[in-house]
């Protein structure tokens, strides 16, 4: 054999050994960041003994940190997509730009045989990472992520009972074993999976096409194609989960005009102070102030001696008064929402603490004591003086609705329309007393006349 064969024989079976070597990739776990991660693993069932604050955050970090960087793993349950990152989407003959919302907490997209159209929502708390360079990373709080998801997990059971799993996205828990794209970082605990919701939202819709929708395009849709018969069921489901945040950002419209309620987690009487604040519901300070001026419902200091003006936001279109007999609900609610609260109500806060894994009985009460106002007095009794309530600065006046609007220089009521103006005694803020050094411009004690 001369020098150049036997040279030969020598490398080739360490380049072989190099390109064999090369071939084993590690396992996610191995990998302190790993860049692309093949999803070629399971994730393990999820068991109710999971529901702990530990599972909601990481494990073994400094251990993670001594590990090598890999470009390529394997062992990942799931892809993720940073959600958002699509860019827009075209409805109603207008483009609109993805909503990605302004919340330091990751969001991501991810695929599943769970939902329609096979795409989740995942929001993963506790992650050290801050979603931009010079962004910080939200703090971790896995004991309200385990409140928040098992606030939602109870929201899906209650929907599913009420027949009410057409107006909100449906909602679990599971394992995510996963790399953030991008940056690498491993995650490997629990997530709140949600259905992503098609769509647009009510903000979305009136203020941020582009190009800006005509006006009277938006009244034809919110007029003629919404579905208000959901409309309906919409300010049941708040009103049944006291819900304390319902805005214009997260009521969908998809483009057959169905409409889902996103962001449920402020329910049930959670912070023990706000019962319902919800565009949807009348005699709450977020429907007042579509009525009425921002700054006279906040009385903000500026605001002089004006007379307020009652604007018909758009938003006033989903007032449940304009789609029931008479502009009252009463006690006509859906056959199957009233068998539901019927049941809890024939119960206890007990039972439904048991039924629906509340994380606090306060919280078992709010749904226990609500279900027995709508079924033995109806939904305005309920709205108004059943329990939990708001604190009195937070009870306004119903206003009379405004079932048709128009646009002229602005949004106006289309027919007669005249809302009493008058705002309830203290503070708008925190809805306790009036401690400003200025009069306060209430004129009535909230709650006491409706």
């Amino acid at each position: 054999m001369g020098p150049l064969a036997a040279l030969w024989a020598l490398l080739v079976p360490a380049l072989l050994g190099g390109v064999v070597a090369s071939e084993v990739i590690p396992h996610v776990n191995e990998c302190s960041l790993c860049f692309h991660c093949n999803v070629d693993a399971k994730p393990p069932p999820l068991l109710a003994s999971d529901l702990v604050p530990a599972n909601f955050q990481p494990r073994n970090v400094t251990h993670k940190q001594k590990l090598p960087i890999c470009h390529t793993c394997r062992g990942c349950t799931v892809h993720l997509t940073l959600h958002g990152s699509s860019g827009q989407k075209k409805l109603f003959n207008t483009w609109f730009r993805d909503e990605v919302g302004a919340s330091p907490s990751w969001l991501f997209v991810a695929p599943t045989d769970k939902t329609p159209n096979r795409k989740a929502i995942v929001k993963v708390a506790c992650i050290p990472v801050g979603k931009h360079a010079r962004h910080k990373f939200a703090q971790c709080h896995a004991d309200l992520a385990l409140k928040y998801a098992k606030i939602y997990l109870a929201i899906e059971k209650l929907a599913e009972n009420c027949g009410l799993t057409d107006i909100i996205p449906k909602i679990w828990v599971d394992w995510v074993d996963a790399v953030i794209p991008e940056v690498g970082y491993h995650i490997r605990w629990l997530g709140l999976w949600m259905e992503m919701v098609e769509g647009i939202s009510l903000e979305n819709l009136v203020r941020l096409g582009n190009p800006m929708m005509h006006p009277d395009d938006l009244l034809d849709i919110l007029h003629n194609r919404v579905n208000h018969t959901q409309t309906v069921r919409a300010a049941l489901f708040d009103l049944l989960t006291s819900q304390n945040d319902r805005h214009a950002q997260n009521i969908f419209i998809n483009g057959d005009g169905s409409i889902r309620l996103i962001d449920n987690e402020r329910a049930f009487f959670e912070n023990r102070h706000l019962a319902a604040d919800s565009i949807l519901l009348p005699t709450t300070k977020k429907y007042t102030i579509n009525v009425m001026e921002n700054a006279w419902i906040h009385k903000f200091a500026n605001w002089g001696d004006k007379v307020p003006m009652c604007w018909a936001n758009v938003a006033l279109l989903f007032d449940y008064r304009c789609y029931v007999k008479d502009g009252r609900m009463g006690s006509a609610l859906p056959p199957d929402v009233a068998q539901c609260v019927a049941k809890i109500a024939g119960s206890s806060p007990q039972a439904v603490m048991d039924e629906y894994g509340m994380p606090y009985p306060h919280m078992a009460e709010a749904l226990y004591n609500r279900s027995r106002a709508l079924h033995e007095h109806g939904f305005e009794y309920a709205l108004t003086e059943g329990y939990p309530r708001n604190p009195n600065p937070w009870r306004y006046k119903f206003t009379p609705p405004c079932c048709k609007v128009k646009h002229t220089d602005t949004y106006r009521c289309a027919h007669d329309w005249s809302p009493d103006t008058a705002i309830p005694f203290g503070d708008p803020i925190t809805g306790g007393p009036w401690k400003h050094d200025r009069k306060d411009p209430g004129t009535y004690e909230g709650g006491t006349v409706f």
